[in-house]
């Protein structure tokens, strides 16, 4: 009994190490295009688009979202979108 509880506890603590590891070495860092189109966005926060705040309202763009749909930012940011996109 003992051994299987020591074989475990050996187990979790190699694949818990792995597991930091890897996290560390693959890190991903945000979507660089997702931190351009938030840079052009108001930062109103208002939620009129339909998302919570500018930074998810970003990143729906640049997964393919329309660009319209910033009522506080008007003409001139679905221009700069336009540009930038």
């Amino acid at each position: 009994m003992l051994t299987a509880i020591l074989a475990i506890a050996f187990l979790a603590v190699l694949f818990g190490l792995l597991l930091g590891y890897s996290a560390i070495r693959f890190k991903v860092e945000g979507d660089p295009l997702a931190e351009r189109i938030d840079a052009l966005l108001p930062q109103t926060q208002c939620g009129q688009c339909g998302y919570p705040g500018c930074r998810p309202y970003a990143q729906a763009i640049a997964g393919g979202d329309v660009i319209n749909k910033c009522p506080p930012g008007g003409q001139n940011t679905v221009n700069a979108l336009a540009a930038l996109l």
